[in-house]
């Protein structure tokens, strides 16, 4: 059950230290996308696959692009919100909330339209530009009362090793700091079994995931749409906790403090192929498949302990930190199939159109590499041990996506819906996001604004302690989310 806690989070936050920073939780949130790009996009929800004409089909079905007419720039800024309510399950006076904004580029990007006459190939089109695929920004606080203290995680990896040969971002760092100490040859600490520990933990993350994608389009005799584009997307996650601990027990006092930053970067390569077909005037139905994404990551990680005590007799304080530590590897993401239908809508001098997604994809296909780059035969035992658990603890999700457009005459309005179910074989929850917008087309000149907000829930605690019947401090995450979209385009 503890290790399901420790890996069940939808977002995956812990972070292993002692030699991979990589687990469950990386694989998930490295391959759980939401399609963001235009305001258009994000007014109807994401859900576009049997549509076109807009620039963030290059990410959903790049046979959309098919339908465009015109040349056409645009570019879409972005302001993201995030508001994170955390509260430890044992503590429910705990609760804490922390809010997040920040400012993006949510896509940039360029269509040439060659239009051709008579019968066949109506249109050849090619566009380039790159569009944000996930935003990893959030800030997270959470403080309480529990029993149990991260000294016992450390006294675990501790083992009966002898100090030169801790590791060292855990043990080391904690035996150093004086956190941990041995006493006739055991390793202890200052704490006691059934303590009551005042807790807490601040959760810095940022980045994101921004692909870079060249695609090509055509439409076949007005009836048939084919596309294909290739991605290249860049990664940047970094994400700093910082873990404290006291106890006030009469004359005797502590203070604890266990910070670990990671820093994650690389590139990758997929493919996306989209076929849109016209049974009639107004019935569309679209289907796309992407490729999994191979990708070169590197992470870069540290850790630092601080530990003091006091009583009446004596003060101590003391300092350890952890080397700069570094591992390339690679990690490849799930195939991702995308099934859509829709209707365009004609009610006298109001257009649009109505359209549903189905996307399905299996989480199990997640594969990391830890040899790629290394010789060291623990990482054989230990990409065989990660791939396990992806095969023992996620699953399939299908997620579904209805989004809907009308227009009178230079004027539109949009909405979506969108319901994602979690990857994890054993969560049953699913997580929902509603979107609306608003649009003004000129000629040449048109601008779209988008809004979408969504909320997540996971689980999370702070460390693991494997040893039977241990004490780790569960605590519950409840984020919303809001985006607020607007983008700018030219008709060339």
């Amino acid at each position: 059950m503890k290790y399901l806690i420790y890996i069940g989070s939808f977002i995956g936050m812990l972070m292993p230290n002692i030699i991979n920073a990589q687990n469950v939780g990386d694989a998930v949130r490295y391959s759980f996308f939401d399609p963001i790009g235009t305001a258009r996009t994000v007014g109807v929800g994401s859900a576009f696959g049997a549509m076109g004409g807009d620039f963030s089909v290059i990410s959903i079905n790049p046979a959309g692009l098919g339908e465009y007419r015109m040349s056409e720039f645009n570019f879409s800024p972005s302001i993201n919100n995030s508001s994170t309510n955390a509260y430890f399950v044992d503590d429910f006076g705990s609760n804490a909330t922390r809010t997040n904004s920040s400012f993006n580029l949510d896509n940039i990007g360029f269509v040439s339209a060659n239009n051709r006459r008579g019968t066949g190939w109506v249109t050849s089109n090619w566009a380039i530009g790159f569009s944000k695929l996930t935003d990893f920004d959030r800030s997270i606080s959470i403080a309480g009362e529990t029993e149990g203290t991260i000294t016992d995680r450390f006294l675990e990896a501790a083992g009966n090793l002898e100090p030169e040969d801790l590791d060292g971002f855990e043990a080391g760092p904690a035996y150093d700091g004086g956190a941990i100490f041995l006493s006739d040859g055991i390793y202890v600490s200052d704490y006691l079994e059934g303590d009551i520990v005042q807790k807490s933990q601040v959760i810095s993350q940022s980045g994101g995931i921004n692909e870079l994608s060249l695609a090509w389009a055509g439409n076949y005799n007005n009836k048939l749409n084919l596309g294909l584009s290739v991605g290249v997307p860049f990664v940047s996650f970094e994400e700093r906790k910082t873990y404290k601990e006291s106890v006030v027990d009469g004359n005797f006092s502590n203070d604890l403090e266990y910070i670990e930053s990671l820093n994650t970067s690389g590139v990758g390569l997929n493919f996306k192929l989209g076929m849109q077909y016209k049974p009639t005037t107004l019935l569309r139905i679209g289907m796309a498949i992407q490729s999994p994404t191979w990708y070169n990551l590197n992470d870069d990680y540290s850790s630092r302990l601080a530990y003091a005590y006091s009583t009446q007799d004596e003060s101590f304080s003391g300092v350890g930190e952890s080397p700069l530590g570094s591992f390339k590897y690679k990690y490849e993401s799930p195939w991702k199939f995308t099934g859509s239908i829709g209707s365009v809508l004609r009610l006298g001098d109001i257009n649009g159109f109505i359209n549903a997604d189905i996307e399905f994809i299996d989480y199990t296909n997640n594969e990391f590499d830890f040899t790629a780059f290394s010789n060291n035969p623990v990482e054989i035992s230990y990409t065989q041990e990660v791939n396990n658990a992806i095969d023992n603890v996620l699953g399939t999700a299908t997620n579904y996506r209805l989004g809907s457009e009308f227009a009178y005459k230079k004027v539109r309005v949009r909405g979506g819906y969108t319901i994602s179910t979690s990857p994890y074989v054993d969560e049953s929850k699913t997580f929902n996001s509603w979107s609306a917008g608003l649009g003004f087309r000129e000629d040449k000149f048109f601008i779209d604004l988008g809004y979408r907000a969504r909320s997540t829930q996971e689980g999370y605690t702070p460390y693991i302690v494997e040893a039977e019947n241990s004490v780790e401090p569960l605590a519950n995450f409840n984020t919303d989310y809001g985006k607020f979209v607007a983008t700018i385009g030219f008709k060339i």
